[in-house]
């Protein structure tokens, strides 16, 4: 090699660290402290509302998000809203944001509020057109229900309502048992429950619903007593993601049933997701009536881990 050139390779050695230096820190920079966290989350706090939901975008920072807010104010946070189906029935979100992402459940809301703390954006949205939630079946399952599974002759074999025990959490498990389930035959703890729990949908996000598996040539069914009914149904289904990301097993099926007859149906197919289905109850809104959620499968399926969620609204 030309002492030239080696010569001016050496001299840009130098000027290449420095660059290097310039970008490492550059990239530093744009890393939310924990303090930025913090102090996003105290300004939430203190602008809560009753009915405020706090949120944090991207979801795959919501860990660090939800790790502040549990510093900050436990309160702030719950299941029901981090393993959410959707903000419909929400008025007004407080949304803990870095690097400019914002929910996609929050499209279309008008901002009320900006702040920045360090790296870290406080935004206050609005919903411009909430909707009225009436009942939401997965917070009234209790042992006031029934529960069962019923055979294609058309024989109900009851459930039965536990509590207390659960088994530890695996990564290959699935969900987690809760504590208070009905248990269904063949009475395996780890899968033949019906209960409220969280899943991992298809795309790797927490959804609280109800588990309740289906087995072949069975239907395992909920009933609700019966409550005020609202206008319309919105109620989502999915497979636990272990399940669902081969692609390969029998679709599933949910039902809602008001006052004996079918109001939504879902055919859930691997590849699917967290899926959501509707139907209309508006000829029976303000009445008393039962509700039922009802779950199948096509063809043979010892694990479809099914969990449905569904509200009742107006």
């Amino acid at each position: 090699m030309r002492p030239f050139v080696t010569a001016l390779l050496c001299a840009a050695l130098p000027a290449i660290g420095l660059v290097e230096l310039a970008l490492a820190q550059s990239q530093k920079n744009k890393v939310p402290r924990d303090d930025d966290w913090r102090a996003a989350a105290s300004y939430a706090s203190s602008q809560k509302k009753p009915g405020d939901w706090v949120i944090v975008s991207p979801a795959w920072a919501g860990p660090l998000g939800r790790k502040a807010i549990g510093e900050v104010n436990p309160a702030l946070i719950n299941l029901a809203s981090v393993a959410r189906s959707d903000l419909d029935t929400v008025t007004r979100v407080l949304e803990l944001s870095i690097r400019g992402a914002r929910d996609p459940q929050t499209k279309g809301w008008p901002l009320v509020e900006e702040k920045s703390f360090g790296s870290v954006k406080l935004r206050v949205l609005t919903n411009p057109k909430p909707e009225r939630l009436v009942r939401d079946l997965v917070d009234e399952l209790g042992p006031d229900l029934t529960v069962g599974r019923q055979n294609s002759a058309g024989v109900f074999e009851p459930c039965r309502w536990e509590t207390g025990g659960t088994r530890m959490p695996n990564l290959f498990q699935g969900p987690g048992t809760p504590l208070d389930r009905f248990m269904c035959p063949p009475n395996d703890p780890a899968w033949t429950f019906v209960g409220v729990t969280a899943i991992t949908d298809l795309d790797y996000n927490p959804r609280r619903c109800i588990l309740m598996h289906p087995t072949e040539g069975t239907t395992t069914i909920v009933k609700f007593p019966p409550r005020a009914i609202g206008s319309k149904v919105v109620a989502y289904v999915g497979v636990h993601v272990f399940q669902e990301r081969e692609l390969n097993k029998p679709p599933v099926h949910a039902r809602v049933l008001v006052a004996g007859k079918e109001v939504a149906h879902a055919k859930h197919k691997d590849g699917d997701g967290w899926l959501r289905f509707e139907g209309s109850t508006a000829g029976l809104a303000g009445q008393v009536h039962e509700v039922e959620l009802h779950t199948t499968v096509d063809g043979p399926a010892p694990f479809r881990l099914t969990c449905v969620a569904a509200q009742l609204r107006q």
